[in-house]
């Protein structure tokens, strides 16, 4: 479809399109979240981490989500797990977890334990390997079996193993689990304009009582949009998987709520990460994680390079619900250009009064 600017984007009409060029743009800035499509490798390069470690450090960050966290954690642990307990125990009150993980955090070492119960006498190479064998219902199996991980976090940290090597493709978006795959489900209801199956209490005439054939529907939906992508083989592309879509439809779909995502969001999300690392523990240099953002993402989407922008406020994370323009993708395609970028670009660099933090140290 071809698409110009002006035009509002939260029609029905322009959705589908919009969002693949926005599943596009995730993919090419691996805007995925927490970062770890490209902070998994990079960190594994740098420091040269073999399978052990970097598996390690998956599933550290399986239990944070919070790959900053993860990498502490990893650091205090590589070489005994007294170590590891005695530093995560001294610093519990220094240590941020996601959101969505944050009534876990109290409960590391039991997931540990239950993790090594689990490997038995194998390496975690060796055991991941042998269950893969059985692609990802046996990956699913195993990680739902360890102590706190639920779907989402399950979900997760297969994904992690995925980035990491493991040799498994993802084959089921959970669709007809109803209870817990909400967000995506309803981010392709959003995307192919069935606004009225939207389960969200902003939609109160639905209650979750789908007809006969939907789920079936979007599950077909799902499939033909990563199809699509493929075939017009985008910067990127490769990692064009059911782990990326899920995240990239519950993304879209937060952009039609008030105060939530939108493109990139999780790259400035980083940003906010670190520099609350670096308040948090000034004794310790954060530096590769600045190293990894200039690597992967161009300034225009680094917060450190562009201080004019706000980062995750509302006047950002409202502005497509506001006005119909996507936000920070008009590089890419000119049809999305739109007023809040050109603000931030006719600032001349000036600091965003609205930054939570405008700069790191």
């Amino acid at each position: 479809m071809t698409l110009s600017p002006g035009l509002d984007f939260r029609k029905k009409e322009y959705r589908r399109e919009t969002f693949l060029r926005f599943y596009e743009f995730h993919l090419r800035y691996k805007s995925h979240p927490g970062g770890v499509y490209y902070l998994i490798p990079f960190l594994r390069e740098r420091y040269k981490w073999d399978d052990e470690q970097t598996l390690f450090f998956c599933f550290l960050n399986g239990n944070t989500q919070n790959p900053v966290t993860s990498w502490l954690l990893f650091n205090a642990g590589k070489d005994d797990l007294g170590s590891l307990k005695k530093f995560y125990e001294e610093n519990y009150g220094r240590l941020q977890y996601d959101t969505d993980r944050r009534h876990h955090k109290p409960f590391l070492m039991e997931s540990l334990a239950s993790y090594y119960n689990l490997l038995g006498d194998y390496s975690q190479k060796k055991f991941l390997d042998q269950i893969a064998d059985g692609g990802f219902s046996a990956i699913w199996d195993a990680a739902t079996s360890v102590y706190t991980f639920g779907r989402l976090s399950a979900f997760s940290y297969s994904e992690y193993l995925k980035i990491a090597g493991v040799k498994f493709d993802c084959d089921t978006l959970f669709l007809h689990d109803m209870s817990g795959s909400k967000s995506h489900r309803n981010g392709l209801c959003i995307v192919t304009g069935r606004d009225e199956y939207d389960w969200h209490h902003s939609n109160p005439m639905f209650g979750g009582d789908y007809p006969p054939g939907l789920v079936e529907t979007l599950i077909q939906e799902a499939d033909e949009i990563l199809a699509e992508v493929h075939e017009r083989g985008a910067m990127g592309s490769k990692d064009a998987n059911l782990f990326t879509l899920e995240s990239a439809l519950c993304t879209y779909k937060s952009w039609h709520r008030p105060n939530r995502r939108y493109p990139n969001v999780y790259n400035d999300l980083m940003h906010d990460r670190i520099c609350a690392a670096e308040y948090s523990w000034p004794e310790i240099d954060f530096s590769v994680f600045w190293e990894a953002r200039t690597k992967y993402l161009p300034s225009y989407l680094r917060l450190e390079d562009t201080l004019s922008d706000p980062g995750c406020v509302p006047v950002k994370q409202n502005h497509y619900l506001r006005t119909g323009q996507p936000i920070m993708m008009d590089i890419e395609h000119e049809c999305f250009k739109n007023s809040f970028n050109d603000g931030v670009r006719n600032a001349d660099g000036e600091p965003s009064r609205l930054r939570k933090f405008w700069r790191r140290k």
